[in-house]
């Protein structure tokens, strides 16, 4: 049962609409003698009740958002104790467009987040959640992507025998439980001979990056953004290469299927177009990325650069 909440709203359109409309139905013309300070009382009076019959009320629903919130700079704890990042300010910037939805937020375990979903813990999942054939299945995803991303295969520094998905064959490379890059790799190890060596983590990167600098696994797959903040600000002795196997792949919320769901992905994906069009998108995944990630054209651009 979502949280339902009333708000006020006052449209200031209508407002000024309806005083001009009372000073026209009364003939009022603004005198220029010293009868003007009553006119201006009457004018302001009218204006004060047209406030109070342009007021209504919203009803507004409350929709809880799940995100790992250690998935830097998508999203992580931020000194305040709440989840911040990349995937919380997109989801407030939507949050401003859509006045009769309230998101709240809530950090949950890769490991065990659609557990969540599906135990109604919260309603939906803004964390650089992939779509694939199987979630596909079970959730509702949006329709306007909200951010685009390469993989990228990252392997402990002076390496010189990895460059591509090809040389994975006979090594051994850690993924998360249950994510879309395990997914894929388990699907591109099918059909190219099972010689990959797929182990499981709880989806923490920055455990994955520490094994293959530490050479516990050869390589893992990594999203660059996420993993060159952390190879920076660690001084870990990590290096990537793109995947060249894809085109850059869009990243969609998630929602748990439900009537209500769907039309909540209906005003989001409108939200979420219009922040593409305004621009605002590119800002945010700039301040927050260090560059603009928000859509295919600007990955690709920067892929070519």
């Amino acid at each position: 049962m979502k949280k339902q909440i009333v708000k006020r709203i006052v449209s200031a359109t209508i407002i000024s609409t309806l005083a001009v409309s009372s000073l026209a139905g009364c003939g009022k013309t603004v005198p220029t003698s010293g009868s003007a300070d009553v006119q201006v009382t009457e004018v302001e009076t009218t204006a004060a009740e047209s406030t109070e019959a342009a007021e209504s009320t919203v009803e507004v629903k409350e929709f809880r958002i799940a995100t790992e919130g250690a998935y830097a700079p998508y999203n992580y704890i931020g000194e305040d104790g709440q989840p911040d990042g990349y995937d919380i300010a997109v989801a407030k910037a939507v949050d401003e467009l859509i006045p009769e939805v309230s998101f709240t937020y809530q950090a949950v375990e890769w490991s065990s987040i659609f557990a969540g979903l599906e135990a109604d813990r919260y309603d939906l999942i803004v964390s650089q959640a992939a779509k694939t054939p199987e979630r596909e299945e079970k959730y509702l995803f949006g329709e306007t992507a909200y951010s685009w991303d390469l993989g990228a295969i990252a392997y402990a520094a002076g390496r010189d025998d990895i460059k591509s998905l090809e040389d994975l064959k006979g090594k051994t490379v850690t993924v998360g439980v249950g994510s879309s890059n395990a997914s894929f790799i388990e699907g591109w190890n099918a059909d190219n001979g099972n010689e990959i060596n797929v182990v499981y983590g709880d989806g923490d990167i920055t455990k994955a990056l520490l094994d293959v600098q530490e050479g516990r696994v050869d390589a893992t797959l990594v999203s660059p953004v996420t993993a060159n903040k952390i190879v920076t600000e660690q001084g870990l002795q990590v290096e990537f290469a793109l995947r060249n196997d894809e085109e850059p792949q869009p990243v969609f919320w998630l929602y748990a299927n439900t009537p209500e769901n769907e039309e909540l992905k209906v005003l989001v994906d409108e939200a979420l177009q219009k922040l593409v069009e305004s621009g605002k998108l590119g800002e945010i995944s700039k301040e927050y990325l260090g560059a603009d990630y928000a859509s295919k054209e600007a990955v690709e651009s920067r892929v070519s650069q």
